[in-house]
């Protein structure tokens, strides 16, 4: 059975028969985008800032770098991708849940609820990035 490092910002995926705990950390993030030869952003967003749908390994190599779940190998999460697929699943499924844990883990920022939710000396802080 797999450990799993339970870590604030935490997300569960879970597809082709495997669970993993997912967070986009700050190495994750710069392993990630080493290895896709571009930024995170720049997976979903085009240069005219129109959005657009990354390709399904770029996806997987997000997932796989966030993975805080030990024991769960990449060769593990490409072989759950086909039997998720092979059993119905779709890549828009795949894509919903990186996009969850890239909101959850803070990627795309505070919402502007819950960075008035933060205080300093009891006074609340807009959020700077709005």
């Amino acid at each position: 059975m797999a450990n799993v490092t339970k870590l604030p910002n935490t997300t569960e995926i879970s597809f082709g028969g495997i669970t993993m705990q997912c967070r986009l950390s700050g190495k994750a993030t710069l392993m990630a985008e080493k290895r896709l030869k571009e930024s995170i952003v720049g997976l979903f967003v085009k240069g005219e800032g129109e959005v657009k749908f990354p390709p399904i390994h770029s996806l997987l190599v997000i997932i796989h770098e966030s993975n805080t779940t030990s024991g769960i190998k990449e060769s593990d999460i490409v072989n759950a991708f086909y039997k998720f697929i092979d059993d119905g699943g779709s890549t828009m499924d795949i894509f919903e849940m990186v996009n969850g844990m890239l909101d959850n883990s803070g990627f795309f920022g505070k919402s502007k609820d819950k960075a008035n939710e933060e205080t300093l000396d009891g006074v609340a802080m807009d959020s700077i990035l709005d």
